[in-house]
């Protein structure tokens, strides 16, 4: 009994070291990514509503998050304006750097998403999202909040987001037009 005890618990230690090692928990957090971000592109086209995956780069999650109908960017031509209200949307997205985006964060009615399907969601191991790069921004995202939009007219941003665990590195592919997401060994980069 006491070495069936001891065996038991080594291999307790050893399965967790061995899936780092071989990269499976990186593998899986991405398939589980790429199937959440396909749910929810299907999700706001048949619920006519704009919907995003919300990923967070320093607890390793993701959510999804919905708003009714088209959400859309109004351009505000009252600089002073912005100027003012600028430390205010500082205060309230303090993980935002980008006054534009934060003030399109404080316009958006984007909420909760809920569905027993599409649960927030932890990566799985040590896997990290190592950056995200959405077509379109001038450079990939490594910390704070990122986020992967999904229209009611059935087009997505074509999206790349890096995962990795030790050595094994996989890129979730998320395609505009078809919504398609793909999941490649490696880091890829954005015109392939």
């Amino acid at each position: 009994m006491i070495v069936v005890a001891v065996i038991g618990l080594l291999s307790a230690a050893v399965v967790p070291a061995i899936s780092s090692v071989s990269g499976a928990d990186a593998r899986r957090s991405a398939g589980e990514l790429a199937g959440s971000l396909r749910y929810l592109f299907d999700t706001a086209a048949l619920r006519h509503a704009t919907c995003r995956m919300a990923l967070d780069l320093g607890e390793q999650t993701f959510s999804a998050e919905c708003a009714p109908g088209v959400a859309g960017v109004v351009k505000d031509p009252d600089r002073a304006a912005k100027a003012a209200d600028d430390e205010l949307l500082a205060e309230r997205f303090p993980d935002e750097r980008d006054a534009e985006r934060r003030r399109l964060l404080a316009r958006t009615r984007f909420g909760a998403y809920t569905d027993r399907l599409l649960k927030p969601s932890k990566l799985r191991g040590s896997t990290a999202i190592r950056s995200v790069r959405v077509e379109g921004r001038d450079h990939p995202l490594t910390e704070g909040m990122a986020y992967v939009h999904f229209f009611p007219s059935g087009q997505a941003e074509r999206a790349f987001v890096e995962l990795a665990d030790g050595d094994a590195v996989y890129t979730v592919v998320v395609e505009p037009f078809t919504g398609r997401t793909k999941v490649v060994s490696g880091k890829v980069e954005g015109d392939r």
